[in-house]
């Protein structure tokens, strides 16, 4: 298996089971944070990191973001086009119609080079929270 790929899942699972941990943590807290507020800090991320691999188009973002994280997390239309809107003002993504037969219309969105160094910078900062959040809780891998 080539180095790329192996670090894209090696980066895929980090992200997965940062999220699981999250969840698995909120779930049981006796006052839980928002949802919301969780989203807010992480979406950039989630979907950064689901398009660095190919252009993906905004349902198809959401349906994974909601797959991956095992129904934890959900997005609907009205928070994440938006939200893919100014990731695109901010030339991280570049989103572009395509018109396949049989299909509607749809906004594909890829990563830009600047858009790249964000990521980069947001797994860091993120594996850095997770780190210290598992060091303050206990939480271990399993």
């Amino acid at each position: 298996m080539p180095d790329a790929r192996r670090n894209q899942m090696r980066a895929t699972f980090c992200l997965t089971d940062a999220l699981r941990r999250v969840y698995i943590a909120l779930r049981y807290m006796a006052s839980p944070v928002p949802d919301r507020e969780l989203k807010k800090g992480s979406a950039e991320l989630m979907i950064l990191s689901l398009i660095e691999g190919r252009p993906r188009h905004g349902y198809e973002i959401g349906q994974l973001i909601e797959l991956r994280s095992r129904g934890a997390v959900r997005f609907n239309v009205a928070s994440l086009y938006p939200l893919l809107y100014r990731l695109e003002k901010r030339n991280w993504i570049r989103g572009r119609w395509i018109e396949k037969p049989g299909q509607r219309r749809r906004r594909y969105y890829r990563l830009t080079a600047s858009g790249k160094k964000v990521l980069l910078k947001q797994r860091s900062g993120w594996r850095e929270f997770v780190e210290a959040i598992n060091l303050i809780t206990g939480i271990q891998h399993s």
